[in-house]
């Protein structure tokens, strides 16, 4: 089966629509994977830096009360207080006194005094920190010497990363303030040096790198660091757990989408769905045909014929105006048309002020007041006079609605003129166009066309143009191509006519140019008979 350009599109779109939530179902999966990855790595790093705080809050008060003990330095009752200090702090492993670069005593029971030398660093908190530091004959290996106000402890930097965990983990704590950013716990192989380019101070940060998640997490409080990697094929089981979620959910969100989008093309598709999208992408516009006085063949009026361009065709009314009203979106149309036309009145009043413009009411307009109220506002706003306005409307349109005297008796109380087109196509009777009350009768082309042949029809015009006359309508000839069509129009005493032979249907640029060219040369006529008179 053949199938059109706009079926084939529907199809792809489609068959996209159901296939793509499914990548991105696994992309989903993925994403969680890593995401929860980065939160245990986040939740493993910053467990190291609560364990240096702590280690630092227990250091901090080990400082405070030595110093406050008023007990003289290295006096039994300190050295006891050291040992109490010791035995009631989770990760010191040593408490003493440094004085001169010299460890004088311990909670150890140091037997003599020990030269530390110079510290391997001061923080940025004015701690000295001896990395590697080996306590006499004990032989304590990897153990960290800090002192501050005289006070030090020993710690064992491997406590402070030291968790049980089931994935492979690999963490560092570092000293931020360091111009090497030194490590106080030394990774395993493969730990990148620019993973230990430190972050703000109380920031967290977590991300992907060669392979691997790497999470850092800065104290606040304290000048450390931590630094946790797992690599990403930990999170492979993840991406398979969550796949088994999202997948038949991105399998289900892909038929509703494919539906969803079957069923909006559908819609879109269909005539009222494009009326709406040209009228919102501003593809209607209007045309003008020109009406002329017979007698005199001056241009009086014109008649706005709304026109429907998509992409480089313009789309006749006869293509489309039927199927709009049967699909009632007509309405929007004539929307548009008032809009257009009341601001192109405002340019052709200022050429000529007694300059009429015809806007086609249907039969859903004349079914309530919305298009009348429509085009009595826009009318106000633009100060155009009610009586440059002729609305017409078919002869089915005025017949076949209840309400439909009474809209026209609304538009005529407001100075607006209305016209009945296509008279004679339907089954109107002399009452009913009295009882209407109507300005205009306009003769339809097809009785025109009959002029001068030997079609059943030919005599016909010449019966509508004498119930117009009966009715005191004034009366307008469509579809007038021939001079002899006009002669005989002319001669019947109809007043105005409307066809090629006076002008096709043209811009409101065109439009102007042909009013500014009449006006100008009826100023000249003028004058030249003032001064022929004078």
């Amino acid at each position: 089966m053949k199938l059109f350009r706009g079926e084939r599109v529907a199809l792809t779109v489609c068959v996209v629509a159901f296939l793509v939530p499914i990548p991105l179902s696994l992309r989903l999966a993925w994403d969680e994977s890593m995401a929860s990855e980065k939160m245990d790595g986040l939740r493993y790093a910053t467990e190291v830096v609560r364990r240096g705080e702590e280690t630092g809050a227990q250091f901090y008060r080990a400082v405070r009360l030595l110093n406050e003990d008023h007990f003289a330095p290295c006096s039994p009752q300190e050295v006891d207080l050291m040992r109490q200090i010791d035995v009631g702090s989770s990760y010191i492993q040593m408490v003493g006194r440094i004085s001169g670069g010299t460890l004088e005593c311990t909670s150890l029971g140091t037997a003599k005094p020990i030269d530390v030398g110079p510290p391997t660093l001061v923080t940025e908190n004015n701690v000295s920190e001896w990395m590697d530091f080996r306590l006499g004959p004990v032989r304590l290996d990897r153990l960290d010497l800090l002192e501050y106000k005289g006070v030090a402890i020993l710690v064992d930097a491997r406590l402070l990363v030291d968790q049980e965990t089931e994935k492979d983990v690999n963490l560092a704590l570092i000293v931020p303030s360091s111009a090497g950013r030194l490590r106080l716990v030394e990774p395993k192989a493969g730990f990148h040096s620019n993973w230990l380019n430190p972050i703000g101070r109380g920031q967290s940060i977590s991300f992907l790198d060669s392979g691997y998640v790497v999470s850092q997490v800065r104290s606040k409080a304290r000048d450390i660091e931590a630094i946790s990697v797992l690599p990403v094929s930990n999170g492979y089981g993840h991406v398979k757990r969550f796949a088994m979620v999202f997948v038949p959910i991105g399998m289900l969100c892909g038929v509703a989408l494919a539906w969803a989008v079957r069923r909006i093309f559908r819609i879109r598709s269909s005539l009222p769905g494009l009326i709406r999208i040209a009228i919102r992408d501003q593809n209607f516009h209007v045309e003008y045909q020109p009406v002329v006085e017979l007698s005199t063949r001056r241009m009086v009026g014109a008649e706005a014929l709304v026109r429907w361009r998509r992409g480089e065709t313009v789309i006749s009314p006869a293509s489309f105006i039927k199927l709009a009203e049967d699909s009632g979106v007509i309405s929007l149309i004539t929307m548009k048309v008032i809009d257009i036309v009341s601001r192109d009145l405002t340019m052709l009043l200022k050429l000529a002020p007694d300059f009429r413009v015809a806007v086609n009411f249907s039969a859903t307009d004349l079914k309530d007041d919305v298009a009348k109220d429509r085009l009595i506002e826009l009318l106000r706003k633009s100060g155009v006079p009610p009586r440059n306005i002729v609305v017409e409307a078919t002869e089915h349109g005025l017949i076949n609605g209840s309400e439909s005297p009474r809209v026209i008796e609304g538009l005529r109380d407001q100075g607006i003129c209305v016209a009945i087109d296509d008279f004679g196509t339907g089954f109107s009777s002399l009452s009913c166009l009295q009882r209407l009350g109507l300005d205009y009768l306009k003769i339809d082309k097809s009785f025109v066309d009959a002029i001068g042949t030997d079609a059943a029809t030919s005599g016909v015009v010449v019966h509508i143009i004498e119930i117009a006359q009966s009715l005191k309508l004034r009366t307008v000839a469509e579809g007038v191509e021939t001079e002899e069509q006009a002669e005989f129009l002319l001669q019947q005493n109809v007043d105005y006519g409307q066809g090629w032979l006076f002008g096709r249907p043209m811009s409101i640029d065109s439009l102007c140019s042909r009013l500014s060219s009449v006006v100008a040369i009826r100023n000249t006529e003028t004058a030249a008979l003032s001064i022929q008179s004078s």
